[in-house]
């Protein structure tokens, strides 16, 4: 897992394009893992602080030895407004019929995305 985490924090640059984040998350996940899911996520949230962002989060979980699941985040966050606030959303890959990343490169958040300069990628790990 950790091997995992180092990957991204090498491969993701500070202000690279938004695609090349969702490109190097895809890569970390065709590393195999058993029963593992991915979830795309947005929407305002105050994660890290007690002011909100605009967050496009990209999420892979699989399951611990307890029961439980660890989840590894690539967070990218932007200042909130009233254009990003109409996207929210939480799609897991096991619900759609196709191959999430071409559901989230499609997606009118990340054409969003693509001509907003965010201002912060996170990256971490936890356990649900």
């Amino acid at each position: 897992m950790e091997n995992l985490i180092k990957f991204l924090e090498e491969k993701i640059t500070d202000k690279m394009p938004v695609e090349g984040i969702v490109d190097v998350f895809e890569q970390m996940c065709s590393t195999p893992l058993e029963e593992d899911m991915v979830l795309f996520e947005t929407g305002i949230f105050t994660a890290f602080s007690k002011e909100p962002f605009f967050q496009i989060s990209l999420v892979r979980q699989f399951s611990n030895d307890d029961e439980e699941f660890y989840q590894i985040h690539v967070d990218i966050l932007y200042e909130p407004t009233a254009e990003n606030k109409i996207f929210s959303e939480a799609t897991w890959d096991e619900d759609l019929n196709g191959n999430i990343f071409d559901y989230i490169r499609k997606s009118d958040v990340l054409a969003y995305a693509k001509n907003h300069k965010y201002i912060e990628v996170k990256t971490y790990m936890d356990e649900t």
